[in-house]
């Protein structure tokens, strides 16, 4: 029973209506059910199943509290991240023909911001940056090709906060080869993830 906590009424029962105000009869104002949440309502269902293994008609009442939490929403619990660090994303080794342009795609697995591109400054003169793209959106502020020698790995003041990719979102450089022979990209981007 549940008296200690929420007072009975005559028949030694509490009153599962009043523990549970509108609970019972519809959503909170959020809608929503997460894990331990500040409204409480966690807590007062726990009680409640602890306290009813001998009362079938409220662990009946509990389950239907459940029940229509479920079918409100997903019911789901925030889980912080449990690393956070320095990551570099390797773009491969991708071959352009000659004054020709390719989009290099890559996924990461954990949740990543790019903050600096690196190509090698032995291929860096051939090509052109012409887009960085997270997910859809482009990380430049203009359509105007950017030379890749911005981005050698000797070059500084080109730290770049770009948008954050979610796992497994797509982060697409787009490279014009100026060469009229073909040349292999390769090239790397470094910054934040957690996971």
């Amino acid at each position: 029973m549940v008296k200690d906590m929420y007072g009975d009424d005559e028949s030694g029962n509490a009153n599962l209506t009043e523990i549970l105000g509108d609970l019972l009869d519809g959503d909170d104002e959020s809608g929503d059910f997460v894990g331990d949440d500040e409204s409480g309502d966690a807590d007062i269902l726990g009680a409640i199943l602890r306290k009813s293994k001998s009362s079938g008609t409220k662990t009946a009442m509990a389950r239907d509290l459940l029940r229509r939490r479920v079918q409100s929403g997903t019911l789901m619990r925030s889980v912080s991240p449990r690393s956070s660090r320095e990551y570099a994303l390797g773009l491969g080794s991708t071959s352009v023909p000659g004054n020709a342009s390719a989009n290099i795609n890559v996924q990461p697995q954990v949740i990543f911001r790019p903050e600096r591109l690196v190509v090698p400054s032995n291929i860096a003169v051939d090509f052109l940056i012409t887009d960085i793209k997270v997910g859809k959106n482009s990380q430049l502020v203009s359509t105007g090709a950017l030379p890749a020698v911005m981005f050698t790995e000797n070059a500084f003041g080109v730290r770049l906060k770009m948008d954050t990719a979610q796992i497994s979102m797509f982060v697409t450089i787009s490279v014009t080869n100026q060469n009229p022979n073909a040349r292999n990209f390769q090239g790397g981007l470094v910054g934040p993830a957690v996971e």
